[in-house]
């Protein structure tokens, strides 16, 4: 946290609603003013905006930094620091860690491991097993954001079926609780790939095939079901179809506590990047057609979408490279975190949405639905001086060689992308600047759900 009273003059500042300038004026780690025209406090350090967009730093409600435990993908360090150079500002890290984060022990033991380890502040979710809903308000009381669970067996993480579904859901409802869910059917999904390895099909359209989208239907409509019955808080993750977002948007207009996340990926790539990059575009829900792509896009600015996670989950180039042979032998999951706000700028760019949805959909909402707000995802007096300034004329060619995850790799190697973070404060502190990380770790410190 820097003490320093910081000016920031001369920019455009971005919310949920619309933008404005103005300057800004943060001391102690929060922003203590939104400056009207004319004053020009003192202030030890002064950074000019002029020309740029000034933006609350992105919360990022879905990353796998793995550590510890599997670090050779990826360690907190690495991965947070990804995570600043990517104009996140707060990441919020799952429980499939060693060990993994099914009980108030695990947790704590986690939180204490990561005390000096993250360049950006971070949150924790707590997992749901079929046998840990007794676990699980403990956890809540801890202040974790939420937690997490899967419909299908994946990852080594078992299947929530609807029964173990609801009774967890009565158990979130009871002490107000809410779940981010992987919604994928698990029996349709077994039968897809028995049906497909029979046939002796490896190549990657064999993938598009054994996730399929009747899979991730199937789990959704479960879940809404029991959303509708328990009155629990769920949030559907990666949601890949257009469809899916309509059937979720009903729902929540009905007056159901049921919201939608998806990921850059799912507005950037489609089905023909999984047959053309193989296992550098293997993961799960997979994209869809390029129809479905376009459809998303006119949803994602009618707030169908709720908020924009990265699903950040590096796997090492050597475990990825045997799927381009065989595609079963690719493990699922691909990194994001460093890139996902750009793609969301270079959208921008293109025409395809504008700054203040991003804004909503990557600042604002998961910061609401994390329990951080307004502490995080705002630009407002009293808020976490977590600020991005950010160039939109600023282009960027996406290399394997530049990346900053320790996986050293991307699906997006050779695009270039229009529309970066120049700056990144975190709590008033410059974790980036002129596009470098400067950071250090045990800057970032664990953020509790507000009470």
């Amino acid at each position: 946290m820097s003490a320093k009273r910081t000016l920031i003059r001369g920019g455009t500042v971005v919310n949920a609603r619309g933008e404005y300038k103005a300057d800004l004026l943060l001391e102690s780690g929060v922003i203590r003013a939104i400056l009207a025209d004319g004053e020009q406090p003192e202030a030890e350090v002064d950074i000019d905006a002029t020309g740029k967009y000034v933006m609350p730093g992105c919360v990022d409600e879905h990353t796998h930094m793995m550590d510890p435990g599997y670090t050779d993908r990826e360690d907190f360090t690495t991965g947070t620091t990804a995570a600043a150079y990517g104009g996140i500002t707060t990441v919020v890290d799952h429980h499939r860690t060693v060990p993994a984060v099914y009980n108030a022990e695990a947790l704590a033991e986690k939180i204490a491991y990561l005390k000096d380890r993250s360049v950006v502040d971070f949150g924790l979710k707590g997992g749901i097993s079929p046998t840990n809903s007794a676990d699980l308000e403990a956890m809540w009381d801890m202040g974790i954001t939420g937690f997490k669970t899967f419909t299908c067996n994946l990852h080594g993480v078992k299947a929530m079926y609807p029964g173990y579904m609801q009774n967890a859901f009565l158990e979130l409802k009871r002490f107000g609780g809410r779940v981010l869910i992987h919604c994928e059917d698990d029996s349709v999904c077994t039968e897809n790939e028995n049906r497909l390895r029979a046939a002796g099909r490896t190549d990657s359209a064999s993938h598009l095939e054994w996730r399929s989208g009747l899979a991730e239907r199937l789990a959704v409509e479960a879940v809404i079901e029991l959303v509708k019955s328990t009155g629990a808080t769920a949030i559907i993750a990666h949601v890949s179809q257009a469809e899916i977002l309509e059937l979720i948007k009903q729902a929540r207009d009905q007056g159901h506590p049921i919201y939608a996340e998806s990921c850059p990926h799912y507005f950037y790539l489609t089905s023909d990047d999984v047959v053309t990059q193989g296992p550098w575009a293997k993961f799960t829900p997979p994209p869809k057609d390029q129809q479905n792509q376009d459809r998303m896009w006119a949803l994602f600015n009618r707030d169908f979408v709720t908020t924009i996670g990265s699903d950040h989950c590096p796997f090492p180039y050597a475990q990825k490279l045997p799927g381009e042979q065989n595609i079963w032998d690719a493990p699922n999951g691909i990194p994001g975190i460093e890139t996902s706000l750009r793609i969301m700028l270079d959208a921008v760019n293109q025409g395809k949405t504008t700054l203040s949805q991003v804004v909503k959909t990557m600042c604002e909402n998961p910061a609401v639905l994390c329990g951080l707000y307004p502490q995080k995802g705002v630009i407002a007096a009293g808020a976490d001086a977590d600020i991005l300034i950010v160039d939109m004329e600023h282009r960027e060619l996406i290399r394997n060689e530049n990346v900053l995850s320790k996986c050293g790799w991307t699906p997006y190697h050779g695009r270039t992308l229009q529309g970066a973070p120049e700056t990144v404060l975190v709590r008033g502190e410059t974790v980036v600047g002129r596009y470098k990380v400067v950071g250090r770790p045990g800057h970032g410190r664990f953020v509790e759900r507000l009470k």
